[in-house]
């Protein structure tokens, strides 16, 4: 594989990573380590970052949501790892261009392509939009819904709620085709879109390495607990009503009604280019889902 950056692995420059403390940046950081070259970690004023520092990462203090935000927060950066969210690039690109940040590697989501009005995807799709028509060569990544260890805030839910009751509400029938992406082979594109001189000025869709339907990935992940879900199929739009309804009175819902309309949308992506130009081998819906319950069990 081909080495981007500089001449070699060893030989890497510094890497900027925002969004340094959340859940892809816990995988990410240690693959940028084992790599060779400098990291820095880019964390919000008052945030606890001592665990960053314990790996010998160094920690600037810079707020990406101010458009004040400084050069000296990306000085001496040959690329950017930018997971704090699209919709932060307009605030902070220009302190990235004035300092002068060849590359970067900006993951953006596969919600982009929805249909629906969504305030959430004009704003990544507006940050896309900016980082086209920037100086530095930007990797655009859309992975899909992310999972593979505790903490990933999607299938870690499920699976804590199939543990106690594998009992499924399903609104739409669960029909609608989904593609999961492994954190790990997430993290595996960001290193290769950095690495690979193809992918810069380019954009990838990532997910795993087949579509499957809601109803199957609730099955798939009820077996990995070694348990058989019973799933109720619920007419999608009264129910998509009564949360809107009950959001309305303030009364805490744990999905938003735009999610509802959502699981009329196939979340199917096309992994053409990403194989093509960043060898991308997602791997297994059945084996990451199977790895993260045994993560689970073992927490129990």
């Amino acid at each position: 594989m081909g080495d981007g950056l500089s001449g070699g692995r060893q030989g890497r420059g510094l890497i900027v990573v925002t969004g340094a403390l959340g859940f892809v940046a816990s995988r990410l950081l240690p693959r940028l380590l084992e790599g060779g070259g400098p990291v820095v970690a880019l964390v919000r004023p008052g945030r606890d970052a001592s665990r960053l520092a314990a790996l010998g990462i160094e920690v600037r203090r810079a707020d990406l949501d101010d458009p004040a935000i400084g050069a000296e927060a990306f000085a001496g950066a040959c690329a950017v790892v930018h997971l704090a969210g699209l919709a932060l690039v307009p605030r902070f690109l220009g302190a990235l261009e004035r300092a002068g940040v060849p590359r970067g590697v900006f993951v953006s989501s596969a919600g982009v392509h929805t249909r629906l009005v969504s305030a959430g995807a004009d704003a990544k799709r507006a940050g896309e939009a900016r980082l086209r028509a920037a100086s530095l060569e930007a990797t655009i990544l859309r992975p899909s819904m992310i999972y593979g260890r505790p903490g990933d805030r999607n299938l870690e839910r499920l699976l804590r709620w199939l543990a106690r009751v594998p009992v499924v509400p399903l609104p739409g029938g669960g029909r609608v085709l989904q593609q999961p992406v492994h954190v790990d082979d997430l993290v595996s594109a960001i290193v290769a879109s950095l690495e690979r001189p193809a992918a810069r000025r380019s954009e990838y869709d990532v997910g795993g390495p087949e579509a499957l339907s809601l109803r199957a990935l609730i099955e798939q992940s009820a077996q990995a607990l070694g348990r058989r879900a019973v799933l109720i199929p619920l007419p999608l739009r009264p129910v998509h009503g009564l949360v809107r309804a009950l959001r309305r009175m303030g009364l805490p819902v744990p999905i938003r009604p735009e999610q509802l309309l959502r699981l009329e949308e196939s979340k199917a992506v096309d992994l053409t280019p990403a194989r093509r130009d960043l060898d991308f081998a997602p791997r297994s819906f059945a084996e990451g889902i199977g790895a993260e319950a045994a993560m689970l069990a073992g927490r129990r």
